[in-house]
């Protein structure tokens, strides 16, 4: 009862112009034999949940089925895979207080993260003698060390601060697990430090002069991805900490670390030609495919990050007349072992009148061009995106092609 008036809330709007609610993240939790399917006994909610995302954006949908989150209770939701509204996720807790299932979410949360910015380290390969792809791994394998120990650094400096910063952290259970006695860090170890990476479209392009929607950039990237995957679980097992890997979203840093790389290595072509390195393993937003063509593509990657990724996919305002084909793209993702998902269709209101749908400059209904333009930026929505963040970004949502433009039949 509770989750359908949420959803029938966000359906209808806020305030007397109905506007999408930016906050808080609405998130579907998918669950094989409860909600997925026609029989199910939750399915009138995934219907309604899908209502909801093609009007309004949210939900997103969050895998529980997913194969990274094995091990979880069915029958205690603390359990489920669970994520900010961006994308970060707590994985296994390898310090589980006994009794407790390390898969755990509740009281838990990302304590610090360091990027490493790929397309920098594949420049560098270049200047260096051998192998360039050998090169880069070498590069890498130091420069995950080095994120290794600016995450154990910050870690310590966080452990040393007194209790009394944050006191409602640990008095209402926020953080679980604090015992006096320890200090801070008895809740702060069964958080995640994670290291996160920008740019691997670009990077590909430097190193092989193909991305990862090729065969052989795929190789590559699931090569760099092995890297990351098995550096954190031996930082992991070394340290009695939480390391995870992490696609960062880069909402600041894919603009301002394009900016640095243009003045060191100028415009290469399919490299630096725009203001933004493409978020984390994402397929570069302009290519040409379906929604079924990227969430196959992507989802060979999303299994190698334990503490956060999204992969979405553009639709066009149409959508909302075409509910089935938008549960047929959710339940495609949950079945490629997707984590996370979301689904991105323009939303445009008229700030006079409060008719929504996708617009030009113009309201159909009462001609104002009072038109708030409310886009998926990242992993949650945002206000206007033209003035809520810097041009790379506001760019590459421009840049953004319409998925559903691949698919025939895709009206009914």
């Amino acid at each position: 009862m509770v989750t359908e008036e949420i959803l029938n809330v966000s359906i209808e709007g806020l305030g007397k112009l109905h506007k999408t609610s930016i906050f808080p993240c609405g998130i579907f939790q998918c669950m094989k034999g409860v909600n997925r399917a026609p029989g199910d006994p939750n399915y009138d909610l995934f219907r309604l949940a899908l209502k909801s995302t093609a009007q309004r954006l949210y939900p997103n949908y969050v895998n529980v089925d997913w194969s990274t989150n094995a091990g979880y209770d069915r029958n205690d939701p603390r359990t489920y895979v669970s994520t900010m509204g961006c994308r970060t996720y707590n994985g296994s807790d390898i310090n589980a207080e006994p009794g407790t299932n390390p898969q755990t979410k509740d009281g838990r949360g990302n304590i610090a993260p360091v990027t490493i910015l790929l397309p920098f380290l594949a420049m560098k390969a270049k200047e260096l003698s051998g192998d360039l792809c050998d090169n880069f791994m070498n590069l890498l394998d130091r420069k995950i060390h080095e994120a290794k120990d600016m995450l154990i650094e910050r870690y310590e400096w966080i452990c040393s601060q007194s209790p009394d910063s944050a006191k409602f952290m640990y008095e209402n259970g926020t953080m679980l697990g604090y015992k006096p006695e320890e200090g801070i860090r008895s809740a702060m170890k069964h958080g995640t430090l994670v290291i996160g990476q920008l740019g691997m479209a670009e990077t590909l392009q430097i190193l092989m002069g193909v991305d990862q929607t090729d065969n052989e950039g795929m190789m590559m990237a699931k090569e760099i991805e092995e890297l990351f995957q098995k550096r954190c679980a031996e930082f992991k097992k070394k340290y009695h900490l939480n390391f995870g890997v992490y696609y960062t979203p880069a909402e600041n840093l894919c603009y301002t670390a394009m900016k640095k790389f243009k003045e060191q290595y100028g415009v290469i072509p399919n490299v630096s030609e725009n203001d933004y390195f493409t978020n984390s393993i994402h397929v570069p937003v302009w290519k040409h495919m379906s929604p079924f063509e990227k969430i196959d593509i992507e989802s060979q990657l999303t299994g190698y990050s334990n503490a956060g990724c999204i992969t979405y996919v553009e639709l066009d305002s149409s959508a909302k007349n075409n509910l089935d084909a938008l549960e047929q793209i959710v339940n495609y993702a949950m079945d490629k072992d997707i984590p996370y998902f979301a689904i991105n269709v323009p939303n445009d209101t008229c700030l006079d009148c409060g008719y929504t749908d996708e617009m030009n400059d113009t309201c159909p209904i009462c001609g104002s061009h009072n038109i708030q333009r409310l886009r998926r930026v990242t992993g949650y929505l945002t206000g206007n995106y033209t003035t809520a963040f810097n041009k790379g970004k506001q760019q590459e949502v421009e840049m953004r092609y319409k998925h559903s433009n691949s698919l025939t039949n895709w009206r009914k």
